[in-house]
């Protein structure tokens, strides 16, 4: 699979079909990093692990570019659906954008509990069959008994807090300025460890239609508080509720903001953690 990405890469610089491709370069002492590889020298050594989420990194080079300068880049699944969300939200044009579709190994998918470890444009490698996160025990966990009990549940984790703001930076789609997070009147500043309610389940509903499901908050998360299931519950309630992924479709409307209303479709049953949420559960 490396191979046939350094062979694309090639060709794309070649033909002139983007300015520059973002991806890893391995360069002095080993030290793996984001790269804009703009000559056919550098590419020998490109390099395809470890995952490095590029969507973000990817905004602020065109944002940064003149005019005109288009963009390729290097792209798994989540990169993919990351970049389809920045340019649903004006945050890109997509007419600068290229992509290089790469699939995770069955290894990544089970690590980040992917449930689509591939892009929907796949240049190389096989795709794997997705994980389903909710088979796992922690996020089984998580979810069960009513609102209370998981209320209960999260507050707990979420005393572990610093406010790093680690989970806001590494966030792919987490592009907001101001920063509601930064503000007085949401969340007060200075204040360790952070006010739950204010700062996590702001950031999480503000995400709830955005979320990509790449697992960058939990991975940047230095005290481990499993960020993501709380995500990907919101993500699959808007799935079953409302049939809306985040990322699959610049052209898909978020029902947070267009169809919030509307019911499932008849005979469909949800599960009964998705029925509480709708329901906002206050037992």
């Amino acid at each position: 699979m490396l191979q046939k990405v350094k062979d694309i890469t090639r060709s794309i610089l070649e033909e002139k079909q983007a300015d520059g491709v973002l991806g890893l370069i391995k360069g002095k002492w080993n030290i793996v990093q984001p790269h804009v590889f703009d000559n056919l020298r550098q590419v020998n050594n490109l390099v395809l692990e470890p995952k490095w989420l590029l969507a973000k990194m990817a905004m602020t080079v065109l944002r940064s570019s003149p005019e005109g300068y288009k963009l390729a880049v290097i792209a798994r699944g989540c990169d993919e659906r990351a970049l389809t969300e920045l340019a649903k939200r004006n945050q890109m044009e997509k007419d600068r954008l290229l992509t290089i579709g790469i699939a995770c190994s069955k290894e990544q998918a089970e690590l980040c509990l992917c449930q689509r470890p591939y892009p929907e444009k796949l240049d190389t490698g096989e795709p794997v069959a997705g994980v389903d996160p909710f088979a796992d025990e922690t996020t089984r966990d998580l979810l069960a008994g009513d609102g209370r009990a998981r209320m209960e549940k999260w507050a707990h984790l979420l005393k572990r807090c610093i406010k790093c703001y680690g989970c806001r930076n590494s966030c792919p789609i987490c592009v907001c300025i101001p920063c509601k997070l930064e503000d007085e009147v949401w969340v007060e500043t200075g204040m360790i460890p952070a006010e739950m309610i204010s700062y996590h389940l702001i950031r999480a509903f503000h995400l709830s239609d955005t979320c990509v499901a790449c697992g960058a908050c939990q991975e940047a998360c230095p005290v481990h508080i499993p960020l993501v299931a709380l995500q990907r519950s919101m993500r699959e309630a808007l799935r079953q509720g409302y049939g809306y992924e985040a990322g699959l479709d610049t052209e898909m409307r978020s029902p947070i903001l267009y169809d919030l209303f509307k019911k499932p479709a008849a005979g469909q049953v949800l599960p009964d953690w998705v029925n509480s949420m709708e329901k906002g559960d206050e037992s």
